[in-house]
């Protein structure tokens, strides 16, 4: 007759006196979170200090009527009232949203042409690429000078040259006619900003596999039914980050029109930035006005912002 054995488990006596406490899990766990608190508190502190403090100031300085050096005195909104009802300032919206607009887009289609065109294998293209990041690491307010001695009335390089072909009779004044000014500021925001766009054009190229290419002409597909198909899905996402970004700098920056034509003749390039340094820092000194245009212009740019981004979401999730 068979006789069962029991068999007992034994564990040693640094295992047997291991319990479940949960009060020690939460006090590692609390531990744990106050450590990655401390190590996010540097950071927290420049967001709060360069970030957060400047904007709530700024929202607070647009209901007072400031001066540079005085206190402010408290006019609730006078500074949006004056604001809207000025000719000036409907002008400046509208010359923003041109500049930026038409800005943007030739940028966007310049970059994309000369990114399917470096895309290829040619002699010296690495040459080329090299040549073509001269204009952005060129510093800006640089750029802005030459440019203005490019469109000088007397001396300026564009004249010059059609003078001596023989193109024009009289030199053309490029930054002080009314018709040709907001184009010419144009001309030199395109130049020195194509080839953000190039080179962001170009990586996305470059990541796409060429087996995608090499099956659609097996197939028989055209170039043009290549680039739709194939070329245009695969970039979306970068059109939609490169022209976030360049209409976000574009708007905001202030040194081309600064330089070149100062928001004239008769503001007729005169943007939001360039506005708002004349009202707060130029001889009105009226830091109020300064930071109600800055904050007018703020809910446009998050409104655009929210827009690209969420459509970039939906496109990434299907």
């Amino acid at each position: 007759m068979a006789t069962s054995k029991t068999v007992s488990l034994t564990f040693p006596s640094s295992q047997r006196g291991l319990r479940w406490r949960p009060d020690r899990v939460q006090r590692f766990l609390m531990q744990d979170r106050a450590l990655g608190y401390l190590f996010l508190l540097p950071a927290i502190l420049v967001i709060v200090g360069l970030v957060a403090y400047p904007f709530a100031h700024a929202i607070v300085m647009t209901f007072q009527a400031k001066t540079a050096g005085a206190p402010g005195r408290f006019i609730g909104l006078d500074n949006y009232r004056e604001l809207f009802d000025s000719e000036q300032f409907l002008r400046t919206v509208f010359n923003t949203v041109v500049y930026t607009a038409v800005g943007v887009g030739i940028k966007f289609l310049l970059g994309l042409s000369m990114a399917l065109v470096l895309n290829q294998e040619r002699f010296c293209n690495n040459l080329f690429r090299s040549f073509l990041l001269v204009p952005w690491a060129i510093p800006t307010v640089m750029s802005a000078l030459n440019w203005r001695w490019i469109f000088d009335d007397s001396s300026g390089l564009i004249n010059n040259v059609l003078v001596r072909l023989n193109l024009i009779d009289e030199a053309i004044s490029w930054l002080s006619n009314p018709h040709l000014a907001m184009f010419s500021v144009i001309v030199v925001v395109v130049w020195q900003g194509t080839p953000f766009f190039t080179m962001s054009f170009l990586a996305g190229l470059q990541a796409i596999p060429k087996e995608l290419y090499e099956a659609a002409e097996i197939d028989g597909a055209s170039v043009l039914q290549q680039f739709s198909n194939i070329t245009l899905p695969r970039l979306r996402p970068i059109f939609i980050t490169a022209v976030m970004l360049s209409a976000i700098l574009t708007s905001a920056a202030i040194q081309f029109v600064l330089v070149l034509t100062n928001g004239g003749p008769a503001d007729r390039t005169m943007i939001f930035s360039v506005l708002a340094y004349h009202l707060a820092l130029g001889g009105a000194q009226r830091l109020g006005m300064g930071a109600a245009v800055s904050l007018v212009f703020f809910p446009i740019l998050v409104v655009f912002i929210v827009f690209l981004t969420r459509r970039m979401l939906r496109e990434k999730g299907e």
